[in-house]
């Protein structure tokens, strides 16, 4: 008889340890998403990512005129009908070499499945 040695449960200090580097996409209360390589997560659950994209879907896009102006978002047909009116949403988004993601602010964070080609 062989006797197998158990295999031993990963802490969740190895669970994080084996995702730094890899992209992960944060969604924020805010309704804003982050996607990018997860750098550094602490005791408080505050990240820090690395190479990202912020994109926020907003439908005043005048309060972020100096990204709308200068083509920095990209424009969406999605519209909403209110009672006051058709409010047309523009999804607008911005690259950022580093984010510090306030762990507070945090409503799901996803692992992105990377294909090696």
């Amino acid at each position: 008889m062989t006797s197998q040695t158990p295999t031993p449960t990963p802490t969740p200090l190895d669970q994080v340890s084996a995702i730094i580097g890899k992209k992960i996409i944060c969604t924020l209360d805010d309704g804003r998403t982050l996607e990018g390589r997860l750098e550094c997560l602490d005791r408080l659950s505050n990240i820090i990512l690395r190479q990202v994209r912020e994109t926020r879907i907003v439908t005043d896009p005048s309060i972020y005129g100096h990204w709308h102006e200068h083509g920095n978002s990209s424009n969406t047909s999605n519209t909403s009908n209110s009672s006051s009116g058709e409010k047309k949403e523009v999804v607008i988004e911005r690259r950022l070499s580093q984010a510090l993601i306030p762990g507070n602010h945090l409503v799901k964070v996803q692992l992105v499945h990377e294909v090696r080609v």
